[in-house]
């Protein structure tokens, strides 16, 4: 595996040792990445690394080795220009005790593995032009009785987005379909890297689809949150709640997201609590025609080319997990717990065909 590393602006390092949390043997070898960033590199001989970023803030140290638990930290970086950080790695890998594995290129197989290719990659114009490129590593688990379906994979999953020009190694740590409670989630770490070409044309194309890609997601609502920016940057936030009898209500009314909000555990984060649910329109960018297919056949079980061609600008839904009291995030974006928030709509349809670094930075004037 070679060293993708960020060349970008570097200012801010990271440099340390893997072990062997039992016997304190060097690994060598090992893969160390920053999660939702182009930061990664792997251990040299001597089980060392190093890792720089451009800028500062919190980001999620992942250490990865074939037979080993995953290792997940929080580091801050900001307050020193290098610091140390020496990671100690527990073998183990993850144990699926007496389940039966479905059998690898078979037919149930090839149906599990077209489900997960809709749910992980999306429905999207994006998705279509993504490949998973070692499908071969996926395996899933079929519960009949409670109609729940499980995916897991012992190395990352390689997609190629040609899209939006990123090469991405995929980290899962869990991918679920219950299929009686109509409802699907997956996690995992993520880290990407730029693919290149000769041509200018489609390095300009790959630059346009990441802006079209960063404008209106997650991301970018928390970055203009943080900057008392939503109304310039196009989002409009009102409250919701459901209500028996009469389903989801909305409040006409713009809702001030800003006084909901208070200082983080840090000196740089915020968090925003609330109750219920918030609804964001983001309205520089109309909803797809893939999405509102989708919409279509949830809603009155076929399309209407009508419905299809109306412009519509793209709404979604988020609301805080229980368990969890606000979403706590840096200028930056990056959230501090990603499973503190659930988010459903425009959203919720956007999937890894759709997903760009935290480290991406916009052109000027967006």
């Amino acid at each position: 595996m070679v060293s993708f590393e960020s060349l970008a602006q570097d200012r801010y390092t990271v440099r340390g040792t893997v072990k062997d949390a039992a016997t304190g043997e060097v690994m060598p070898f090992a893969t160390v990445f920053f999660a939702e960033t182009t930061y990664g590199t792997v251990t040299n001989e001597e089980g060392q690394y190093r890792l720089t970023v451009s800028d500062p803030g919190t980001y999620d140290l992942i250490v990865k080795f074939v037979g080993y638990q995953t290792f997940a930290a929080q580091l801050k970086l900001g307050d020193q220009e290098e610091i140390t950080y020496d990671v100690l790695i527990k073998s183990g890998a993850k144990n699926l005790g007496s389940v039966v594995v479905t059998a690898r290129k078979d037919a149930r197989w090839q149906e599990h593995m077209r489900e997960f290719r809709l749910i992980f990659l999306g429905e999207s114009a994006n998705a279509r032009q993504c490949k998973i490129l070692n499908e071969e590593v996926i395996d899933f688990i079929y519960d009949e009785e409670n109609v729940v379906l499980e995916a897991f994979s012992a190395e990352p999953i390689i997609i190629e987005n040609k899209a939006l020009g990123y090469k991405i190694q995929y980290y899962l740590e869990q991918f679920v379909v219950d299929y009686k409670a109509n409802m699907s989630s997956y996690y995992g770490y993520t880290v990407y890297e730029e693919l290149k070409s000769r041509s200018d044309r489609r390095m300009k194309r790959w630059e346009a689809n990441r802006q079209k890609a960063y404008e209106g997601s997650t991301i970018h609502f928390f970055r203009s949150l943080y900057e008392n920016k939503l109304e310039e940057d196009g989002f409009y936030v009102q409250v919701a709640k459901d209500v028996t009898g009469l389903g989801r209500v909305i409040d006409p009314k713009d809702a001030n997201v800003y006084q909901f909000l208070k200082s983080g555990t840090t000196d740089i984060s915020k968090a925003l609590p609330f109750d219920n649910l918030l609804y964001v329109t983001y309205d520089k960018e109309f909803e797809s025609k893939e999405y509102q297919e989708i919409q279509s056949r949830r809603n009155i079980g076929h399309a209407s080319v009508g419905k299809l061609n109306k412009k519509k600008p793209q709404q979604s839904w988020i609301s805080i997990m229980e368990g969890h009291e606000a979403i706590e995030f840096e200028p930056n974006g990056y959230v501090y717990n990603p499973v503190s928030f659930y988010s459903a709509g425009y959203w919720g349809f956007e999937k890894i065909a759709e997903m760009i670094p935290l480290d991406y930075r916009p052109k000027k004037g967006n």
